[in-house]
């Protein structure tokens, strides 16, 4: 019997991704034995959305002071420097391209490598949207920079992401973050939105004991 899986859907512009991050690294940590965690990206930036970051300025001045209160979550001051000088594009395609690839050589670390994602951009104010960062985060994630690079430019990568946005879409997904558990019955809605560690182990733990009764019957 394969293991039940947590499908983790999240976007690299996501800031309550961002600050939920660090909850689901946690999470797969206590519970990676008992679940396969796939990450998911779910093109929340694309098409019309795509915008020079100094266009959002306004957003990011209400938004981010509350994601820090709630999350205790910080943004970095690279970041704010970023979005004042304004000229980085918010698009979600690259880093989810970069997230399929990466899924390809070493799934297992798919919920660790998106946060990381997020990480460097609104901690450390990388541009997510060039190859420097994700060559830093390969070395840092044990896979061959230039592999995952040459999977990141190959045209089966890039539709393999598309067809995920249109999947999320599929769903009926459009906020983020959102987790799932999936088993044989069925898929079962965990969470939406930031949830703190404590509620959400206690969630995983109500999930674990949800596959057991499923296992005895």
């Amino acid at each position: 019997m394969s293991k039940p899986k947590i499908l983790y859907i999240q976007d690299a512009m996501c800031i309550w991704c961002y600050a939920f991050g660090r909850v689901l690294d946690d999470m797969h940590v206590k519970y990676g034995n008992d679940f396969e965690f796939i990450t998911y990206s779910a093109g929340m930036v694309v098409g019309e959305s795509i915008v020079e970051i100094g266009k959002m300025k306004t957003f990011f001045d209400e938004a981010i002071p509350k994601v820090e209160q709630y999350s205790g979550v910080k943004f970095g001051n690279k970041f704010h420097n970023l979005v004042c000088e304004g000229t980085f594009i918010c698009n979600s395609i690259k880093p989810a391209i970069a997230l399929t690839a990466f899924k390809s050589l070493r799934p297992e670390g798919s919920v660790e490598f998106a946060h990381d994602i997020q990480f460097e951009h609104f901690y450390n104010g990388k541009n997510i949207n060039e190859r420097d960062v994700y060559i830093e985060l390969a070395k840092n994630h044990d896979v061959d920079a230039d592999e995952l690079l040459k999977r990141m430019n190959d045209d089966e990568f890039h539709k393999l992401t598309m067809n995920e946005f249109e999947q999320i879409k599929k769903m009926g997904i459009k906020e983020y973050p959102v987790v799932l558990g999936q088993t044989e019955k069925g898929i079962y809605a965990l969470s939406k939105g930031y949830i703190p560690e404590k509620d959400m182990d206690h969630i995983f733990d109500m999930f674990k004991k949800t596959v057991e009764k499923e296992i005895a019957q």
